[in-house]
């Protein structure tokens, strides 16, 4: 069985109410987007326990069979910290509060995927054309690789053997992400470049990641939009087409 971990920490953003702890907890077609999320890992085959890492009483509020951890600010504490919690040893499903869309057979769909290889590190990329054909209108930010357009999802499973080695890496690119100098001094101005004329292969970005942290990881292309339209309260057009499609659910 695969253990999860869901993130729903972070603070009040602007657009919400104030009584809302975080944007996980926003209510969309009648449930908390936790709850949407929480209902497509209990439902997938393969999963087991689920850890979410956020506010004590609203989680209490929207579940009462997870293991709850405290914030503890950054993405990658929040991660360790539960680990620490699970005490997991197996690859650990790690998944964004605020993708309600996802459903069951996604999840699975992705363990799946995931399965083919031994890698240290899966994440999730969705192609532009699936997104636009499911969900036309919605706004995501795509990245231009030799394979195709493809925008990042918010799901992804990783060796917890391996987090201490990349942690700090990850925060800094996490936090270089918009600063192109900065990301090259993390990966190399031949990869910046190459990334930034479209030239660059998803081969050889996961050559570099292994060059760099002597890990396997893995982009893995997936059909689902559910993985990556998440509720940005400064987008109100996917927050509307997000309604909209859990209501016809």
């Amino acid at each position: 069985m695969t253990d999860a971990i869901v993130l729903a920490g972070g603070g009040t953003e602007p657009g919400l109410e104030p009584t809302i702890a975080n944007k996980g907890f926003l209510d969309v077609a009648g449930r908390p987007l936790l709850a949407h999320v929480l209902a497509a890992l209990r439902g997938a085959r393969g999963v087991g326990r689920v850890a979410v890492v956020g506010p004590e009483a609203p989680i209490r509020a929207v579940s009462t069979d997870v293991v709850i951890v405290p914030d503890q600010g950054s993405i990658m504490d929040n991660v360790v910290q539960a680990l620490g919690a699970l005490a997991a040893r197996d690859p650990v499903l790690v998944v964004a509060s605020d993708i309600p869309l996802l459903t069951p057979a996604v999840v699975e769909d992705f363990l799946a995927a995931c399965a083919n290889d031994s890698a240290d590190f899966y994440y999730a990329i969705v192609p532009q054309d699936a997104i636009e054909q499911r969900f036309p209108g919605a706004r995501k930010t795509f990245v231009r690789v030799v394979e195709g357009m493809f925008c990042g999802g918010s799901v992804m499973l990783f060796n917890p053997a391996v987090v201490d080695r990349v942690r700090t890496f990850i925060e800094r690119v996490l936090a270089a992400r918009k600063k192109p100098w900065l990301l090259a001094q993390l990966f190399g101005w031949s990869i910046v470049m190459k990334f930034a004329s479209g030239r660059l292969t998803i081969e050889e970005m996961e050559a570099k990641v292994r060059e760099l942290l002597g890990i396997t990881a893995r982009a893995v292309i997936m059909p689902d939009p559910e993985l990556a339209l998440d509720v940005d309260v400064g987008k109100p057009e996917n927050l509307a087409i997000i309604r909209t499609a859990l209501e016809r659910r």
